[in-house]
């Protein structure tokens, strides 16, 4: 099947780099960019064909838990895979024309990487699975951050290492009690167990999921690590930690968090307690996006305003709001990666990543200054973009979901975004060309330039036509995507229409005794 495929053909590439001979650099760019475009040309044909999962397969058990393996490639799941290995495509591409070029290592890192990221969005079903690919796509960004990373890469890798996994450690104690309890890692059964235990014990066990995928997304106050990992990192990593690795962590909120924990919030109104921290995470960020002058530092913090603000709109507990949020997603992945490419260009050709030295493109180099304000407008949420279609569904979700304030609160943080946006825009592409500024001769790579027409391409079709994703958000009968909630809800209602029709024949029968 192609999902499996999907999975495997990263890991299996990776390992047929390594005997790959690293002499013949150009050879082993073209055997890498076969490697990488492979994935992006399955996970194209999974979305035209709908998407697809596997059955369940037994693993292995332990202490009576039986843990299985399948793979599941419908709505969320199938476009963040999509979009992982668009990026991890694109990132290839751009880092030919990167300072201390290593393609071997690069290669094998990013494909491994590349590989745990689809790991986790296709492991929507089985939480042992998801929780292993979860953990393992932190080794391979740690190797590439410190094997191409800036001058304070160790520490960078140190504290995203830490970060990340002790911000696990409670995720993987409360699943592993759920599961005891369960006997399972289904999240059907798992969403069923939790039903009965104490309401204390289920706080305890959302706390514990939470706090996981808040560092992951991240979001205030859990963010402290983002900063330096994304001005350390090389600009493609970086590209692939915001636009595709972050996602994880959303993705973690709207399958486990809203599915399995849903009941409990919404009786309870901790719902409540979730968009109000995601969207102070949005306005906190956004207010630092707009200090920063480290264009790299800038464009971190801008991502997490976004990914804060898809967290907010998940707990609207709306279709319609779900498909936008994917929507979003996707949008988000496109020009945040494609204004690191852009981003990475511009300190190779100036040597600075302070964006009060750029300036002046527009007129020394006026392709690249068209293709940076194209992606620089389209991260604004323009219309006729992908990201107004999902920021306008978010806010429509707020608004009609008796959250009218936190849609005024979504709508201050757009403005921001707006604003740093635009700053950043006017400091790379207008004003005079800094003094003792070498800007003859510089021009856009072949592979440099090829690679932005995808993303530009994308954020168009998307924004005009985005109902490739929207449509992938059905109803749940269509899309196979039933929790176990709804699968209960529909088994009650058919019980009723059950009894009701006994009873309508029994009353049949007593009017016919009557009459005879």
């Amino acid at each position: 099947m192609l999902i499996s495929l999907l999975l495997i053909l990263p890991f299996v590439f990776s390992c047929l780099m390594l005997a790959a001979s690293s002499r013949d650099v150009n050879s082993s760019f073209r055997i890498g960019l076969f490697c990488t475009a492979v994935p992006f040309v399955l996970a194209t044909a999974l979305v035209m064909l709908g998407g697809q999962q596997t059955p369940s397969y037994a693993w292995f058990s332990i202490l009576g838990i039986d843990v299985e393996f399948s793979l599941y490639g419908y709505g969320l799941s199938l476009w963040m895979a999509w979009l992982a290995t668009l990026l991890s495509l694109l990132a290839y591409a751009y880092f030919k024309g990167m300072p201390g070029f290593e393609i071997k290592k690069f290669t094998i890192g990013l494909l491994v990487l590349e590989g745990t990221i689809i790991g986790a969005f296709l492991s929507a079903q089985n939480i042992v699975q998801f929780l292993f690919f979860f953990e393992a796509m932190v080794l391979p960004a740690a190797i590439l951050m410190a094997l191409h990373g800036g001058l304070k890469r160790r520490r960078a890798v140190i504290v995203f290492t830490l970060y990340t996994l002790i911000g696990s450690v409670p995720l993987l104690f409360g699943a592993w009690y759920l599961m005891i309890k369960a006997g399972s890692d289904n999240i059907n059964i798992l969403t069923e167990t939790l039903r009965v235990l104490p309401i204390s014990t289920q706080l305890s066990l959302l706390l514990a999921f939470s706090l996981a995928f808040a560092v992951k997304t991240p979001i205030f106050p859990f963010h402290s690590w983002q900063g330096i990992t994304y001005s350390e990192a090389p600009y493609p990593l970086s590209a692939v930690l915001s636009g595709a690795m972050a996602k994880v962590g959303v993705f973690g909120f709207a399958v486990w968090i809203i599915q399995i924990f849903g009941s409990i919030l919404q009786t309870s109104h901790y719902d409540i307690y979730f968009i109000v921290l995601a969207l102070l995470s949005m306005l906190y960020s956004a207010i630092l996006a707009l200090r920063q002058t480290n264009v790299k530092k800038l464009l971190a913090f801008s991502s997490m305003s976004h990914l804060s603000l898809a967290v907010a709109g998940l707990f609207c507990f709306n279709d319609v709001v779900n498909a936008g949020i994917a929507v979003m997603l996707v949008g988000h992945g496109l020009t945040a990666g494609g204004l690191f490419f852009l981003s990475g260009i511009v300190q190779k050709w100036t040597g600075s990543t302070n964006i009060k030295q750029y300036s002046a493109f527009v007129s020394t180099n006026p392709i690249y200054a068209a293709i940076f304000g194209f992606v620089g407008i389209a991260a604004v949420s323009v219309p006729c973009t992908v990201g107004f279609v999902g920021e306008f569904l978010i806010l429509q979700g707020f608004f009609y979901s008796s959250f009218p304030f936190f849609a005024l609160i979504g709508g201050v943080g757009i403005i921001c975004s707006a604003a740093y946006m635009l700053r950043l825009i006017k400091n790379v592409l207008f004003g005079p060309i800094p003094e003792n500024s070498r800007r003859a001769g510089i021009s856009l790579s072949f592979s440099e330039g090829a690679a932005a027409i995808p993303i530009i391409a994308f954020i168009l079709y998307f924004g005009l036509h985005p109902a490739p994703i929207l449509n992938s958000f059905g109803p749940p009968q269509d899309s196979a995507n039933n929790t176990f909630i709804e699968q209960e809800e529909q088994e009650f209602e058919e019980e009723e229409d059950f009894e009701r029709m006994g009873e309508h024949n029994a009353q049949e029968l007593e009017e016919a005794g009557d009459d005879n």
